[in-house]
């Protein structure tokens, strides 16, 4: 099981490499697609904004006392997101709009967002299942599924991000 802190700590050295992969984007191509099919640095950070809300909406609704350990997921959660060569689509809720187009703005959204589950995490109760939304490939999930799952989506990220960066070098 995870303790508060180690959940925190994670959370916070997420949150960081993140904002540092972000900031290594140079301004000038943040928005640029390396690709008709692939999308922008900012695309990427604008879907992991939308996520970020969306999940703290979801931990903040209904919730039912869970009869299963709070963590029992998250062996397959980490299993699914760190498999690279399985593509996976974001559901139209999270599919960026493309309006995101300034990365200091959206680095401090982000990092907004992680600072109220930050918050969150430490007030809350974390063993409950969350009934404001069924993801489709994990079924219902408890809190401390929802936030793990954050972290590994945002790793799974990491690498696109790099991805992107490389396939714009040429252009500078």
């Amino acid at each position: 099981m995870y303790t508060i802190d180690t959940l925190l700590s994670d959370l916070d050295t997420n949150t960081n490499a993140l904002t540092e992969l972000l900031l290594e984007v140079d301004v000038a191509f943040f928005d640029r697609l390396p690709s008709p099919e692939s999308w922008s640095s900012a695309q990427v950070a604008e879907h992991i904004y939308v996520l970020d809300r969306f999940i703290y909406s979801i931990l903040n609704g209904e919730i039912e006392t869970s009869t299963r350990p709070a963590d029992e997921k998250v062996t397959l959660i980490q299993s699914v997101m760190n498999n690279r060569t399985r593509t996976l689509n974001a559901p139209d809720p999270i599919v960026p709009l493309g309006k995101v187009k300034d990365q200091q703005i959206i680095i401090t959204k982000i990092i907004t967002a992680r600072k109220d589950i930050h918050r969150f995490i430490q007030v809350a109760d974390l063993t409950p299942v969350c009934l404001a939304f069924t993801h489709k490939g994990f079924g219902p999930m408890t809190r401390l599924e929802w936030i793990l799952f954050l972290i590994a989506h945002t790793q799974r990220h990491f690498h696109q991000l790099k991805n992107i960066s490389e396939a714009l070098q040429p252009l500078r």
